[in-house]
């Protein structure tokens, strides 16, 4: 016994040791790693909090918490053009520098853009160059302006007709008047363009206030966002995990799929068939290569355009509209500008509302400015050789963040740049050049001039149709300023884009019918 007692406090010794030489040696690596980062690294010498240049754990949490835009904004007043954001993320906020990474395909995309790869490659997860130009040449099609002039009647009946049939609706159950929460209401139809056009068939999810495919939207964007923080959430054993996401992803990939094919076995029986975006994806053909999509490859970019069409103009639609109702002076021009220029029971089309009504474009263009949608930092990869910026060099394989947010503030390029100023394009119509909502250079977004006949058709229309008010005890208002002065900005958050934090609660207005 007494040598099994001694064998047992040899053991027990030794343990601790082990324990002690562990934590021992986590904290001088922790320690080591935390010094380096701060006073040895390559891109040491940059601003940036403590917290941004130590460790990842920061901006994970800040994006989890979907304070990530806030970051974007408040970092480029605090540091300016060039900032580290992360440990290894150098954050650019300067247009030319930011037009310099965007514009080459030497600045590869992230590998965060793998996550969104759940089905096959596409347009926007694709970090190949050749592949990126044969996609766009295949779909490119689908967004032409002949392509889209003549899905312009689905867009305006799923539209703003849509919209005017519920309101109207409302309007009159109310006698008089109705509280209507815009944010939904965008969305709705939004997805009930895109889904028209991308699948063939009416969802009337604007009708109903739901849709199935909204819901397999939501599921499939929350898969995409775990597996960028855990790449093996699709594989065993945490599928078991996501296995609620992963189903759901089947079922809206076999829809998908259920949709193209019933579109072939239209054309191999002589049937007519629409001019829209599904069409477009299976007649899409490479001129160079003479390659088209495969089934799996229609339907991986039909799911990317309805995601990605849908969420980024109903939202800028909504800060629209909110800043609209913040700044009443705003309001009160394009009402006019809209009332003098269209009779009230002209129907507002796109080319006529872009061309004759450049104060309502102005107040878009001014939200997508201030309050960006599609993207806060848009990671690319230093390419061999490094990169330098504002003077500072960046070594090759650092990713470089462009900051949407501090682009779209650039004190450079926009005076009073917390101001709503709808006029500042008015003034200077270049400006507009420089407004990053949908990206730009050999990335920039293939679909902007779909969500642009949105967004125009709607607005116009809708301004002059219908006469707005917050309803009483709205929490954010012209009244409520902050000290410069400025309206408060009801609070947002961010998913795979950036939207109100609370649409049920601060979206809705009162809405009434134009009085003659």
């Amino acid at each position: 016994m007494a040598i099994l007692d001694a064998i047992g406090d040899l053991l027990e010794a030794y343990s601790v040791t082990y324990v002690h030489l562990l934590v021992g040696g986590l904290v001088i690596y922790g320690t080591t790693l935390m010094l380096y980062r701060l006073f040895f690294s390559p891109i040491s010498h940059l601003p940036g909090s403590i917290l941004s240049r130590t460790s990842m754990s920061y901006m994970r949490v800040m994006t989890v918490l979907g304070k990530l835009p806030d970051m974007c904004e408040d970092d480029y007043y605090k540091y300016g053009d060039i900032y580290v954001v992360a440990p290894d993320i150098v954050t650019l906020s300067n247009p030319a520098d930011c037009r310099t990474v965007m514009g080459s395909h030497a600045f590869v995309k992230d590998k965060f853009y793998e996550a969104f790869e759940l089905i096959d490659e596409t347009i926007f997860t694709t970090k190949d160059a050749d592949f990126n130009h044969m996609r766009r040449r295949q779909i490119g099609p689908a967004f032409t302006q002949g392509s889209l002039q003549s899905m312009e009647p689905t867009i305006m009946e799923c539209g703003v007709l849509a919209i005017k049939k519920k309101w109207d609706k409302l309007i009159g159950d109310y006698r008089g008047s109705a509280k209507i929460n815009y944010s939904l209401d965008f969305s709705l139809t939004t997805f009930d363009v895109i889904s028209a056009l991308g699948y063939g068939q009416r969802f009337h999810a604007l009708e109903n206030n739901k849709s199935k495919i909204v819901n397999w939207v939501v599921w499939y964007n929350w898969l995409a966002i775990l597996k960028a923080a855990i790449p093996s959430i699709t594989e065993f054993p945490l599928s078991l995990i996501s296995r609620p996401l992963l189903k759901s992803r089947k079922e809206f990939v076999d829809f998908g799929n259920a949709a193209a094919e019933h579109r072939r076995e239209q054309i191999r029986q002589g049937q007519k068939v629409p001019n829209d975006i599904l069409q477009a994806l299976i007649d899409g053909e490479d001129p160079e290569s003479k390659a088209k999509m495969t089934p799996s490859q229609v339907t991986a970019e039909n799911i990317g355009i309805l995601i990605g069409g849908t969420d980024t103009t109903s939202l800028t639609m909504t800060w629209t509209l909110h800043y609209l109702m913040l700044y009443p002076e705003c309001y009160r021009k394009a009402v006019e500008e809209v009332r003098s220029v269209f009779a009230p029971d002209h129907l507002i089309g796109y080319s006529e509302g872009r061309s004759q009504l450049p104060y309502v474009e102005a107040c878009i263009y001014e939200s997508m400015r201030i309050r960006a949608v599609s993207g806060v930092i848009l990671p690319r990869v230093v390419p061999p050789g490094g990169a330098t910026f504002q003077g500072h060099f960046i070594p090759a394989g650092k990713t470089i963040g462009v900051n949407v947010a501090g682009m779209n503030h650039h004190q450079s390029l926009w005076k009073d740049s917390k101001r709503f100023m709808p006029e500042r394009f008015i003034d200077n119509p270049k400006l507009k050049q420089q407004v990053m909502t949908f990206s730009t250079g050999v990335r920039i977004c293939p679909g902007r001039a779909l969500a642009w006949i949105e967004m125009i058709t709607i607005f116009a229309n809708l301004l002059k149709d219908y006469d707005f008010s917050l309803p009483e005890g709205a929490l954010y208002g012209p009244d409520k300023t902050d000290k410069s002065g400025l309206p408060v900005v009801m609070p947002r958050t961010h998913a795979l884009t950036v939207g109100p934090k609370n649409p049920e609660r601060d979206c809705n207005v009162i809405v009434t019918k134009r009085v003659l």
